[in-house]
């Protein structure tokens, strides 16, 4: 049975008068049409099944929106090698691989030359799936849902699915797995340098205890030395992703070096997650970056804290790695009778890998245990 709502009216009449005295003026005549019209349309709409008439337009809006949330605090994953358009059936990565190029002889003299060929391969990987708990929405509106509405409704579980995607990534970016044609591979311990700084530094990984070498800005220089060693250095294209730890070692607040350090960065720079530039790279931050155990084996996100265990920064050249995102999927049970309300869910495939065997372009900043 249907029921008469004065706030619908009310705000549908509102609604309408708006609109309408934009193109022909407040007066009252407008005032009376746009109750009459309130009322027709609400009428109407009340024949509507609930959120048939808002269902797709929501979905669209609320993929998009986790797309751009798991950009938007991981900036990082934008500097790296876009993938996504080598991604098969939204769950797979199937990337033609170069042979690598020839000798170049100077003044050469014996002809014929030896013909080279080329052989290729494929690199063929699968994405990583990570899908959020369902989470029960009682009573939905029927309107289309804002931002603000759909940013409360996500809420930790976002959060969550964002950062999930982030430290995997970084896990993959340092520990690439197998795949068609290559084996599981790790960061080799001559892609890890420690920090040089005072003894007194704070450990920064979960659960660990002690002190540690703090870190310095010649460490950055010493970072870009490696990179230039090993011809992997590309002007403007170098990324830092430092601990906040590291981060304040570095810039303490209180000194001017600092302050010019941030006066490099352009307001655009800074939107993408900028923080400084300092001896060539693009310093940015986040909350984790990874950890080392006492053995120099890097930790996988979830694994427990110990207190022996050594936080890391990252350093890398954009094309050294890889991202790729595949299928953002929205899952709805729209008046479920036996939860009273809407259940929703979200699936998301990406995935990545460093894209030499030898991890040439990628590095780890590890705090140095003091003596």
């Amino acid at each position: 049975m249907k029921h008469f709502s004065p706030l619908n009216l009310l705000y549908n009449a509102l609604i309408i008068f708006v609109v309408a005295a934009v193109f022909f003026g407040a007066t009252p005549m407008v005032a009376c049409a746009s109750v009459a019209a309130g009322a027709i349309t609400g009428t109407a709409m009340s024949f509507v099944p609930k959120g048939l008439a808002f269902m797709a337009i929501q979905k669209e809006i609320w993929l998009n929106h986790i797309e751009e949330e798991i950009f938007k605090d991981n900036s990082f994953l934008k500097d790296s090698f876009k993938a996504n358009d080598f991604v098969v059936g939204g769950r797979a990565v199937h990337v033609p691989q170069s042979g690598g190029s020839g000798n170049v002889v100077k003044n050469r003299a014996t002809l014929p030359a030896t013909v080279r060929k080329r052989n290729d391969t494929d690199v063929i990987y699968l994405l990583d799936e990570y899908t959020s708990d369902p989470v029960l929405i009682p009573n939905i509106d029927t309107m289309e849902l804002s931002y603000d509405k759909r940013s409360s409704v996500l809420g930790e579980d976002q959060d969550k699915l964002k950062q999930t995607v982030a430290e995997e990534t970084i896990y993959n970016w340092l520990n690439s797995p197998a795949y068609t044609g290559y084996g599981a591979t790790s960061l080799p311990s001559t892609q890890v340098l420690e920090t040089t700084g005072a003894n007194d530094g704070v450990p920064a990984a979960s659960g660990a205890t002690g002190t540690r070498k703090r870190a310095t800005i010649k460490d950055l220089q010493r970072m870009a030395t490696k990179f230039r060693t090993e011809n992997r250095w590309f002007e403007g294209q170098m990324t830092a992703l430092l601990t906040p730890q590291d981060l304040e070692d570095m810039f303490p607040a209180d000194s001017t070096t600092t302050a010019t350090y941030m006066q490099s960065v352009t307001e655009q720079e800074r939107r993408n997650g900028i923080m400084y530039k300092a001896q060539g790279w693009n310093i940015k931050s986040r909350s984790s970056v990874t950890r080392l155990n006492d053995a120099g084996t890097i930790l996988t996100p979830e694994a427990v804290g110990s207190a022996t265990d050594d936080a890391a920064s990252l350093f890398w050249y954009k094309n050294a790695v890889e991202f790729a995102m595949g299928d953002i999927v929205f899952f709805d049970d729209l008046g479920n009778p036996v939860y009273y309300g809407d259940v929703y869910s979200f699936l998301v495939r990406a995935g990545g890998r460093a894209r030499r065997a030898d991890y040439k372009g990628i590095a780890l900043l590890k705090q140095a245990k003091t003596a």
